[in-house]
């Protein structure tokens, strides 16, 4: 017990030396530099306003075709009730990410977030304003 004693002691001044050293060896901060407090420019959006798109909670979803066969854990993902699994539509909405098969059947696919979608994604090339108009122009 008098050596656990005798340890724990050694231990704390030891602790008490580093901290008593590294107190006396920190540099403190140099003052900022006048270049650095130098006013930066304010610089608009790069794109026009006519280019930019809506912010994400004026869009209703945004959909994308999905022509392979569509693997998800592993597993080439069918559609429930008809069978196909190619030729998928893929929706991003606010309520997760939707897939549509070819003879139009929908199912929320919970394997499936907002990440990958757009990692799977490619730009934007049209805005369209019904999900039908948007169905008839990427072929369903």
């Amino acid at each position: 017990m008098l050596r656990r004693r005798r340890e724990r002691q050694q231990r704390l001044q030891a602790q008490q030396q580093w901290v008593a050293w590294n107190a006396m060896h920190v540099e403190p901060d140099p003052a900022p530099s006048s270049a650095a407090q130098a006013v930066v420019a304010v610089v608009d959006d790069f794109l026009p306003p006519d280019l930019r798109m809506p912010a994400r909670d004026e869009l209703a979803g945004i959909l994308m075709p999905h022509e392979a066969p569509l693997v998800i854990d592993g597993e080439v993902h069918a559609c429930a009730d008809c069978g196909a699994y190619r030729q998928w539509i893929v929706a991003s909405t606010r309520d997760g990410v939707w897939l549509r098969c070819p003879a139009g059947h929908e199912r929320p696919e919970s394997r499936l977030d907002a990440a990958w979608f757009n990692r799977a994604s490619g730009p934007i090339t049209a805005q369209h304003a019904s999900y039908e108009e948007c169905l008839r122009h990427l072929g369903h």
